[in-house]
């Protein structure tokens, strides 16, 4: 069993050098994986499908010519998730719930695009519960998409202003959040990203020892960054 993870791409029509390197990956992956999963925050923004522009359209067209030879598992993230079924019918990939786990050898596998486990912004949380109401997004979709655009660079400017107005810990994922997610879910290693702070790290508590790994994003470092899991061993690669 070989499966790829990635995160945290921020892809956008700006950033053409790491839509290149999406494009290498999936073309170097598509004979060689059993499956990829993206956690969220694959593009900066997805302001609906009608916004078909020659980005959208490259990265729909490598999504179609990849999920032919492995299948793409979705997870959507704080930027991502106005993604709904129209693409995924359109690429053939698959959405998956966060905090979905999945069993590969003797682990189970717990995973999410991270920003459930950052419970001390209660900001955010109470925010994210508003943006991602399913009547909202209904709303939303039927406004012009130029409305969109303005209130994306308005959601922005003003998330840029709120940002590092706490303490840093306020934003960062929480151990005993994880651990709690991970008891329910009876996982013993957790995969997500969010929070751009790639490594593999250990939760000891109660008795327990949960695994955690952090992809590696686009956005703060060198595009490419993922993690590979391959006969029960990860490497992450950056």
């Amino acid at each position: 069993m070989k499966l790829a993870f990635i995160s945290d791409l921020h892809l956008s029509p700006e950033t053409p050098e790491n839509n290149q390197i999406l494009f290498n990956l999936l073309t170097s992956w598509q004979q060689n994986l059993d499956g990829l999963y993206i956690l969220g925050d694959f593009f900066d923004y997805y302001l609906g499908d009608d916004d078909n522009n020659e980005f959208m359209l490259s990265i729909k067209k490598a999504f179609r010519e990849f999920t032919k030879h492995v299948p793409i598992y979705f997870i959507g993230g704080n930027h991502d998730f106005g993604i709904g079924p129209i693409f995924e019918k359109e690429t053939k990939i698959r959405f998956i719930r966060d905090l979905t786990t999945i069993k590969v050898g003797t682990n189970t596998i717990l995973l999410s695009h991270g920003d459930a486990f950052c419970t001390l912004d209660i900001k955010y949380q109470r925010m994210k519960k508003i943006l991602q109401n399913p009547l909202l997004m209904y709303i939303l979709r039927k406004t012009p998409l130029s409305w969109r655009y303005k209130l994306k660079d308005t959601l922005e400017k003003k998330s840029a202003k709120a940002f590092n107005s706490m303490p840093q810990d306020t934003y960062h994922v929480v151990d005993n959040t994880i651990i709690e997610f991970a008891k329910q879910k009876q996982a013993n290693i957790v995969i997500h990203g969010h929070t751009h702070k790639p490594g593999r790290y250990l939760i000891e508590a109660n008795n327990l020892t949960i695994q955690r790994y952090e992809i590696p994003d686009w956005a703060d470092r060198p595009g490419g960054g993922h993690i590979m899991l391959e006969d029960d061993t990860f490497q992450i690669v950056m």
